[in-house]
């Protein structure tokens, strides 16, 4: 008996110690939904109405005259994303007949408004556009192809999405989706434990992982929670927030987020998310132009996307694509015929530097920078801004490239003339660059390389790399002198000097070569870069004027005000330095570089636009007499070496001590692009400005006939000799002659070897005989 109530007080105790447990497991389960329910919603209802702002290049515009033939025209419409057909174009689509392309553009909405999907004509000759119509014969003006998205404005770095709202996804996706990822999506609560046990049947059967179990709802907690790590604690998790997801959200709401979230694959730094960019990034079109069996190879990369990974594991992926084309058969998605019409279909991904979605990493870096100053984070990221940019994709195709070949050249370079001999070699490093090209004209960024792998996502040398400019601070030295009454023949000194710095250091600049040249015009110091001489001109003019100047240019402080500034040992960006030297090449105005034109909102207000910055801060005259020596340093200075040198261009080489940077700023009438070459350690690269990143700029400006720079000049022309500035008669074949421009008719000593003397009748005899015997051998 008091066995039995001792028996019955333990069963009691046990009984109540159970339900005391269990209801502090209810108390904290409700408790941990609660929070889970606070966490998921907020932020599930963040980013499901979040719509990044989308970046866009320049459009292509087309007119009659344009300088682009057929071939280069059709990889254009590609890049854009433009499929050619046999038949009658669709939205997005071109047909070409002889010299004529019928091209249907898209509807798209420019900063002047929308535009609707229309047809036009164009007449095509191999080198040029010869004339526009629309469908009706009548003659149209000018045609802008929509332009290229280049990225948008995501918070998490790194991750890119094309955000799609539900009214712009295909109804056959979300069949597809349910019907290869979560058959039972429409009934269950987050999770399917049918799904669960089928899963583990077909893959045991098969010997491989055919099928998954999570839900649609998970994967997309997956995506937006959690880690991938494979615990029991992670999975739980992620049952309980699929079910929270479930009780709090519709299922349309769900399956929108699910196409707009689902990891599709990497490119370089970029994670691809969502269907939206997939369809870019893989078939370079929108998402609703997809073909039947593009559409079942976006869906079956979900699965895997390194695993099924289209461009390493072709027939891996086509397998996988045909297999889902016959489930969307059976479920009566698609006809039978057109799933075997699709599975016959070759997979047909964009390869190479035309790759849908194509992402400028270091651009796009200016980019956001310049929305900073006007726009907060949550705007670029949830308010679905539109971004007009400057880009030019087709220059910045080019720059990538000539970046990658150039810098190979150049490690495999042997001991040329290019190379500095007199420095040690070194252990082979692995080279870098920067590069910006800009309009003269309107400071517009037309491209920008931030290394030389374009795709990488990390610094960027053309906004972040301060270095010694070196000669390329000389024009700066030279305006001044022009400013303050010399002129391009006045006369200054190239010959050895020694300062002392106010710490008692002894400075001594050398010439490049070591060498002196005695008097010299100004004109060839600055053509040929005499360091001596531009020291002793500089100190002449004075440092702090010269430091002055250069802050007016740059718009930037100077920090170093010592005479070593006159050669260069002040550090800049490259950005920087096309801000200075974009006050050359337009003609004597300061413009602000910029990448952004104008912001747009959802409703296509404009929310910010942005002129020409510009400012004049050189007199136009001296501008044209600094710009005209700039040309004497490309046909007869330190950028001779160039295959542009004879097209009237205007450019100065740069190289800082030990050879540690080489630079090279020059420009046409149209373009100015400003290179660095250097190593991310500092150490020295061997290279001179003319041995290094003056080839890289020969590279980048070709990729279109250059335009001679302007040739307004004063009235006041005289003949003089090159290198000493005296003044060459007529008939005097002696010196290195040139015409050079002044501001007023200049009073210049006459060469001592034109006085008439008999050295220079035999002089002009000899010129005279070797001009006969030209005209004879003509």
């Amino acid at each position: 008996m008091t066995r039995t109530l001792r028996h019955n007080a333990w069963l009691k105790k046990l009984l109540l110690a159970i339900a005391l447990a269990s209801l502090l497991f209810s108390v904290a389960l409700i408790g941990y939904l609660v929070s889970l329910d606070r966490q998921i919603t907020s932020t599930f209802e963040g980013r499901r109405w979040s719509v990044p702002a989308v970046v866009y290049a320049r459009p292509l515009e087309l007119y009659a005259g344009v300088p682009l033939g057929r071939r280069a025209l059709l990889i254009e419409l590609e890049r854009v994303g433009y499929q050619r057909t046999p038949g009658p174009p669709l939205p997005g689509e071109y047909r070409v007949e002889g010299n004529r392309l019928e091209l249907h553009l898209r509807a798209f909405r420019f900063a002047e408004g929308p535009r609707p999907a229309q047809r036009v004509n164009l007449t095509i000759e191999p080198e040029q556009i010869t004339a526009l119509a629309d469908d009706q014969g009548k003659p149209r003006t000018l045609i802008r192809v929509d332009p290229p998205s280049i990225g948008s404005i995501y918070p998490s770095h790194g991750e890119d999405r094309v955000v799609l709202t539900p009214e712009q996804v295909p109804e056959l996706l979300r069949g597809a989706l349910k019907v290869v990822e979560d058959q039972r999506f429409d009934s269950h609560h987050g999770f399917d434990w049918r799904g669960i046990a089928r899963a583990f049947w077909v893959n045991v059967r098969s010997g491989s992982v055919r099928q998954g179990g999570s839900t649609l709802t998970q994967q997309l907690v997956k995506s937006y929670f959690l880690s991938d790590e494979r615990t029991l604690e992670r999975k739980l998790k992620e049952l309980a927030m699929a079910v929270v997801l479930e009780a709090r959200f519709s299922k349309g709401d769900l399956m929108n987020a699910y196409i707009n979230e689902i990891y599709l694959g990497q490119a370089g730094e970029r994670a691809i998310h969502g269907f939206g960019l997939g369809a870019q990034f893989y078939f370079n079109k929108p998402l609703n132009e997809l073909a039947l069996a593009e559409l079942a190879t976006l869906v079956a990369i979900i699965r895997g996307p390194s695993y099924y990974n289209p461009y390493r594991h072709p027939q891996r992926l086509i397998a996988r694509r045909d297999r889902i084309l016959a489930s969307l058969a059976e479920a009566q998605l698609i006809d039978p015929a057109a799933a075997t019409s699709a599975q016959a279909a070759p997979l047909t991904v964009t390869t190479g530097k035309r790759r849908g979605g194509t992402y400028y990493p270091a651009f796009m870096d200016l980019v956001r920078e310049e929305l900073a100053d006007r726009f907060d984070t949550d705007a670029l990221a949830s308010n679905g801004l539109r971004v007009f940019t400057t880009l030019d994709p087709r220059l910045q195709d080019h720059v990538d490239e000539a970046v990658e070949e150039r810098l190979l050249k150049l490690e495999a370079r042997s001991a040329t003339a290019e190379v500095a001999t007199d420095v040690p070699a070194e252990s082979p490093a692995r080279l870098q660059a920067a590069v910006v090209v800009s309009d003269t004209q309107t400071g517009e960024l037309l491209a920008l390389g931030g290394g030389r792998d374009a795709r990488f996502d990390g610094f960027n040398r053309a906004l972040r790399a301060s270095r010694p400019i070196g000669s390329l601070m000389k024009p700066v030295v030279f305006l001044e002198a022009l400013a303050q009454g010399f002129t391009l023949a006045t006369q200054i000194e190239d010959r050895q000097l020694a300062l002392t710095d106010p710490a008692g250091n002894l400075w001594t600049p050398q010439n490049f070569d070591g060498e002196t040249r005695g008097t010299v015009s100004l004109a060839r110091a600055l053509a040929q870069s005499l360091n001596l001489a531009t020291v002793q001109l500089g100190l002449t003019l004075g440092v702090e004027p010269v430091a002055k100047r250069l802050e007016q240019l740059s718009n930037a402080p100077v920090r170093n005000r010592y005479p070593s500034l006159l050669l260069g040992a002040e550090d800049m960006t490259p950005l920087a330095v096309t801000q200075l030297y974009s006050s050359f090449a337009s003609g004597g105005f300061r413009l602000s570089p910029r990448s952004v034109v104008s912001v747009f909102d959802e409703q296509g207000q404009a929310l910010d636009h942005r002129p020409i910055d510009f400012e004049s801060v050189i007199d136009p005259q001296l501008n044209a007499l600094l710009v005209h020596n700039l040309t004497l340093a490309m046909s007869h200075g330190t950028g001779r070496g160039s295959r542009h040198r004879n097209q009237r261009i205007a450019g100065k080489t740069g190289t800082s001590d030990d050879y540690r940077d080489s630079w090279f700023a020059g420009f046409d009438a149209d373009r100015l692009a400003v290179v660095w070459i250097g190593n991310d350690d500092n150490r020295s690269t061997g290279l001179t400005g003319a041995g290094g990143a003056l080839k890289l700029w020969d590279d980048v400006m070709a990729s279109r006939p250059l335009s001679a720079v302007p040739t307004v000049y004063p009235e006041a022309t005289a003949s003089v000799d090159f290198d000493t500035g005296f003044r060459l008669s007529a008939d005097c074949v002696a010196g290195n002659r040139i015409e050079l421009p002044f501001l007023a008719e200049p009073e210049l000593r006459l060469h001592p070897d034109c006085s008439g003397g008999a050295g220079d009748r035999l002089r002009r005899w000899l010129k005279s005989a070797r001009d006969d015997l030209a005209g004879v051998a003509q």
